[in-house]
């Protein structure tokens, strides 16, 4: 497991997660108080380069099945450059230009990371090698967040900004020094030909795969867990915020992000000794539980830090089960699609929880965690639906 590929990609994903996780954790507060607008300006904001991320995940996925997973990954860590605008610059449109472009290399990102994950390590170990993989970066973010809220709360958002494009363009140079190039499957290394496909074939392919009840179940898993995902991630920087202040909810960030460390890395030990399917329906009751305790102590800030670390922690721990359930369930030739689709089917989830979040937090601050365990039961029952008739592959 601890080859080159590995070792040199969890590396990056740690030190780019310290650099760039202050603009992502601290933007629904920026927009509140730097910007003077609500909370649903940013669930907006934020949306629109969702959708497109997932977009360009499908995209990423057949660029990585034909063109390689380092260069793929590599164009989509120029977004992480770009997003330090975010806290220079305070005009609408070009934040949204800004994160759009973000919301393209995101997906491409996506795709080239989790593609080159798969293919570096042994199969039998890619629930351990997942967590740590996804770890890296959220251990590199709880620094980050840390780090970020001392840095806003003694000088100001534009410092962390210019800091964020400085620091990410040189590890840029880094990644594209240090990452080992990957090698094609022997059933698809004839590049040329594949550099021909267009994109109404590549499509057709993701058309075939979203027939299977395995990819598709998968894929309403994804989009539900994450539909509560991202109005919770959208909400609780802001309610911690609102009970005490910008240092402390840098710290819960923090927090979070080391427990969804611990959580993952169980989650993925777990996973590697008897499979995903069990641990993804326990993680889903927990993640119904944490939610539950968000809703009902919106004006206690100790259980509201508590429940909030909670379903950071079992959000990821989820997560932990996606790899392997995209190996099991795509071909050797199609992993980089595998990721892509189900991607694509995060971003939707992602979305529309921001979305509508943002959108109900006007009315009640208890509705966006209220739709959000109603999402959580919704894809419970898909996760049974897979154990139950899915046969499990080899």
């Amino acid at each position: 497991m601890w080859n080159p590929k590995f070792v040199s990609l969890c590396l990056l994903l740690f030190l780019t997660g310290i650099t760039v996780a202050p603009i992502q954790f601290f933007f629904p507060i920026y927009v509140e108080e730097e910007l003077g607008k609500m909370v649903w300006h940013a669930a907006v904001l934020r949306a629109v380069p969702i959708a497109i991320g997932g977009l360009f995940a499908l995209i990423g996925g057949g660029l990585c099945d034909k063109f390689g997973k380092k260069m793929t990954f590599l164009i989509g860590m120029t977004g992480s450059i770009v997003v330090g605008g975010v806290f220079v610059v305070k005009l609408d449109i070009i934040i949204l230009c800004i994160l759009c472009y973000q919301g393209i290399a995101v997906g491409l990102r996506t795709a080239g990371g989790q593609s080159y994950l798969i293919q570096s390590v042994d199969p039998k170990a890619l629930g351990l090698a997942t967590a740590i993989y996804f770890q890296s970066r959220n251990i590199g973010e709880a620094i980050g967040n840390a780090i970020g809220g001392e840095l806003i709360t003694h000088f100001d958002y534009s410092f962390v900004g210019y800091t964020t494009i400085i620091t990410m363009s040189m590890l840029m140079f880094m990644a594209i020094w240090m990452l080992p190039t990957d090698t094609q499957n022997k059933e698809s290394s004839d590049i040329k030909s594949e550099a021909k496909e267009s994109m109404t074939v590549m499509l057709a392919h993701y058309q075939k795969m979203i027939r299977r009840p395995s990819i598709l179940i998968l894929c309403c898993i994804r989009f539900f867990t994450t539909f509560s995902w991202g109005s919770v991630s959208l909400m609780m920087p802001v309610l911690i915020n609102r009970n005490t202040s910008l240092r402390l909810t840098g710290y819960y960030g923090t927090v979070s992000l080391f427990f969804s460390g611990i959580s993952s890395v169980l989650t993925g030990w777990v996973c590697d000794k008897i499979g995903s399917r069990i641990p993804a329906i326990y993680i889903h009751f927990l993640i119904l539980l944490s939610i539950v305790g968000i809703a009902s102590s919106v004006n206690s800030t100790w259980l509201l830090f508590i429940s909030g670390v909670l379903g950071t922690g079992t959000a990821w721990a989820l997560s932990i089960t996606m790899p392997r359930f995209i190996n099991e369930f795509s071909s050797s030739e199609e992993k980089g699609r595998g990721v892509g689709i189900t991607h694509l089917a995060w971003s939707a989830g992602f979305m529309s929880g921001q979305l509508v979040g943002g959108a109900l937090e006007s009315v009640n601050i208890a509705l966006p965690f209220i739709v959000a365990a109603v999402a959580v039961m919704v894809s419970t029952v898909f996760a049974f639906v897979l154990i139950r008739w899915i046969p499990a592959s080899d």
